[in-house]
This record gives C-alpha cells, structure tokens and sequence, in this order.
C-alpha cells in the first residue's frame, strides 16, 4: 500500500480490509504508517520502521527515536499504536536477556514511556528469539520487533518467528503474530476469490459501451415502479434490482481485466530459474544443517545461487532502467521539452528542483 523508492518500508494490505485502511502522513523515508479503522473494534496505528544501522552516526539514531516518540504522543489517544520493522538495536523480553547499550536504552525509554513490549521476546513465542543471523557464523541478534501496548498482551493468539522455512531468502528472520479483535462485525474468508474489475479500455476500444448502454436499458424495462405507498423496505428492494441489473449487463457484454501474476517487465526465464534453484538450494540447506558455516557445502550452495539470482536480477532490472531512460530521452527530445536534460540525468540529486 505504501513504500518509499530507496528504503526498506512497507505495507502489503490484503484487499479484504482495504476499505478501512488509511495512509498517515509522516512524510519520513524510515518511518511510514497506517491507521485501520475495522466495524466496531479500536483503531490500530501500525507503523512500519526501518532505524538506521550501528554504521550511521548516533545522533541519526537518536533523531527518528525521538521522532517516533512524537509520533506516538500523538496518536496514542487515536487508537492502539503498533510498531513493527527493523529497530537495529536489540530490545530485552523475558526470553533475551543482554547487557544494554546507548542504542538499546535509547529504545527502553520509548517502550517504558509508551507502555509498550515486545511480541518476539516473550515466552508465548514459539521458535528462535533471535531475528537476524549474518553470514559466516556472524552474530545472531534480534534486532526485528513487533512492538504493542501491554494493554493487548492478551489479545495475542499466536506469535512466532519464522526460521526454516524455504521462501525467506533474506539475513532477517519474519516474525508473524495474530491477534483477536472483539466486536467485529467484519468477517474474512479464506480462499475467497478477489472482486473482478471492469476493463473499460477494451470496452472503449472494441465499442462494447453501446452493447451495455442496450443490455442494461433492456434489463431496466422490466423493473417496474413501485405503485404502492413508498418505504424504506420497497425502496431498498427497487434498488436491489436496479443493482442487478446493471451487474447482470455488465456479465454478459463488458470485458473483465486480465490478472497479472507479476508487474516485472525485466523478468525473463532465466531469472525464474535461477531463482528455483535459490529456492532448491535453501530447502536442502534447512534441511540438511541450517547452519552459517563458510566450509559447509549446502549453506555455500545455497549462497552461491542467491548470488547468481541476485546479481542477475539486479542486471537486468538495471538494463530495464537504461532503456527507458532512453526511450523518455528520445520522446523529450522530440517534443524539445525544456526540463529533459534535468529528467534524464543520472547524477541528479533527491532534493526537489524549484522551477
């Protein structure tokens, strides 16, 4: 639903509650957020946290905990707020204890003032409590959180850190957690197949509009109106019919657009490949070792056909990039647009040119 260019924040909503989620305007490229607003149960403020690495000055730390305090003080009297995401510091539970840091104590004072803990670290967790494991037997910390009020502790149906598994093919472990929601009205069924959409550019092109326009008149003649006394239940009915009617011509006349598996016009059938054997690689690595030593062979393999998916996807994505690039030079120099030179450039910079 919302994501910045060039950072690693993110939200994937599921079309069933799309409807009730709104996006929040932080306007930070680490710190993004939503608000859902479900029939009948709180408001959540989830958000969606990328803090900067132990590489990047403290003081940049320091600024967006201080921002996330902000942002808490302001919306914890909205709804429950949730915190989720990499906070690249290690946050303390009842299953991981530490020796704390500036980092980590910077976080305690946020979590301490919020009431807030952390879903990962605590014993009804199942699986590992640490979230990243870098490579060649490097440290393991958990240094990913889903972070909630105490007040919602027992709300919690289920947490967990996902580990051997063959789809997660990143350093950083994920980490599910399910939660009840008491007085909803709203339901979700599983499997229940996405609403189709109406593609009104075929129809457009290939004139299926008139078809319509003559299938929904044909179908509305034979609703009569109402010749009794008018109330709320006549009403409705009549609408219920004007409804099918109109879905009904829409059924038999319009195209439906076609759903796409993927948006990824680099892709080609040596990446699918490559990226078989990444997932091959890795299932036999889980289920051989699961270990991060340099010298065993399954993890190597596994590395090496990452690597190769990688560095070829990373390429042909970049070769994606230079084509367009030229295509949209080409169409501005031809239509000699002033600011080509500016949108074409690959050295321009991410501050905003005042025109």
């Amino acid at each position: 639903m919302s994501c910045n260019s060039w950072c690693g924040v993110a939200f994937l909503v599921s079309k069933d509650i799309v409807s009730f989620v709104t996006e929040i305007d932080i306007d930070r490229y680490r710190i993004i957020g939503i608000q859902v607003n479900l029939p009948n149960v709180q408001t959540f403020i989830i958000l969606s946290i990328y803090l900067p690495a132990t590489t990047q000055p403290h003081q940049l730390y320091q600024y967006n905990v201080e921002l996330l305090h902000e942002i808490c003080s302001i919306y914890k009297d909205m709804g429950s707020v949730i915190l989720m995401g990499d906070f690249n510091t290690k946050i303390q539970g009842l299953r991981y204890k530490f020796n704390p840091d500036e980092r980590s104590r910077l976080m305690y004072s946020l979590i301490q003032e919020y009431e807030l803990f952390s879903v990962n670290t605590q014993m009804f967790c199942h699986e590992p409590v640490t979230t990243f494991q870098s490579y060649d037997n490097g440290p393991s910390t958990g240094i990913d959180n889903i972070l909630m009020p105490l007040s919602e502790i027992r709300k919690v149906l289920n947490a967990k850190v996902i580990d051997n598994q063959p789809f997660p093919v990143s350093d950083h472990r994920p980490i599910l957690c399910s939660i009840t929601l008491e007085n909803s009205v709203f339901t979700y069924t599983e499997g229940k197949q996405s609403t189709r959409s109406v593609s009104w550019d075929r129809a457009r092109k290939y004139g299926y509009i008139n078809d319509y326009s003559f299938a929904l008149s044909q179908h509305l003649w034979t609703v009569e109106f109402p010749r009794h006394e008018i109330n709320q239940l006549i009403i409705e009915e009549y609408y219920n019919k004007i409804l099918s009617a109109i879905k009904q011509a829409e059924q038999e006349t319009l195209p439906y657009s076609i759903s796409k598996p993927y948006q990824k016009p680099y892709w080609n059938i040596s990446l699918t490949h490559l990226r078989d054997m990444m997932r091959l690689n890795r299932i036999e690595w889980l289920n051989n070792c699961n270990c991060y030593d340099i010298k065993c062979n399954a993890f190597n393999n596994y590395k090496q056909a990452k690597g190769l998916f990688v560095t070829l996807k990373d390429s042909q994505l970049t070769n994606m990039k230079v084509l367009l690039r030229r295509k949209l030079k080409m169409t501005l120099k031809l239509t000699k647009n002033p600011y080509g030179s500016f949108l074409t450039s690959e050295n321009r910079s991410h501050i905003p040119v005042q025109l």
